[in-house]
């Protein structure tokens, strides 16, 4: 199974690519998944997404096989297995960065997947494999695109070399600023079920068309 996906980073895109390569620090930002360790180039972790009604929760590793800065593209493989033994995945994902005006960069993700057992049976009869990607690779971008901003507001913060009195007013001020960005994440950093509803009832109304 085929899928392609895109989105924006407000990054140029040689720093996109070291961000995106960048294991530890973009795993919190995909919906449900978590890193458990590392050995050797090689990620373990595990995963929490919902196909339909049934919740699943795969436990894996993924490792970046190629980095080609000439390109300027990269290639992943993952491969886990849901710990209720209905199924395995394995996925080859290739990025490829392209130029998108504005200091910024669109990322489109090439991603193939093989499923086995029964969730494959069921994905693939109810249509919402592409549903569920599309929605985590958005939710990703929405997660990465704030873990950028935050992280360019802080380095910002630390040049500044104010010592006035208002000084400690606009401390507090991107303190809590910070605390609204990580909390807007922590939101963002679960499949939201309601959007995936609205999302597969209007692939409905596009197919009977």
């Amino acid at each position: 199974m085929d899928l392609e996906n895109r989105f924006i980073v407000p990054l140029k895109r040689e720093e996109a690519m070291q961000v995106l390569t960048d294991v530890p620090r973009i795993a919190p930002c995909i919906p449900g998944a978590s890193l458990t360790g590392e050995e050797n180039g090689v990620f373990s972790g595990q995963a929490n997404v919902r196909l339909g009604p049934v919740a699943l929760s795969f436990a894996g590793s993924a490792s970046i096989v190629s980095v080609d800065n000439q390109t300027h593209s990269a290639k992943v493989k993952a491969q886990g297995a849901d710990k209720k033994g209905r199924g395995q995945a394995e996925a080859t994902m290739t990025f490829i960065l392209e130029e998108a005006g504005d200091n910024q960069t669109e990322v489109v993700v090439h991603t193939d997947v093989l499923l086995s057992g029964s969730i494959a049976q069921y994905g693939r009869a109810s249509g919402l494999i592409n549903v569920v990607a599309g929605q985590i690779v958005s939710d990703f971008a929405e997660n990465l695109k704030s873990d950028i901003i935050s992280k360019m507001d802080a380095s910002t913060d630390t040049s500044e070399t104010d010592a006035s009195a208002n000084k400690s007013d606009d401390s507090n001020n991107v303190h809590n600023s910070s605390n609204s960005t990580s909390a807007s994440k922590a939101r963002k950093n679960e499949l939201n079920i309601f959007r995936l509803l609205i999302a597969i009832v209007k692939s409905w109304f596009v197919k009977s068309k």
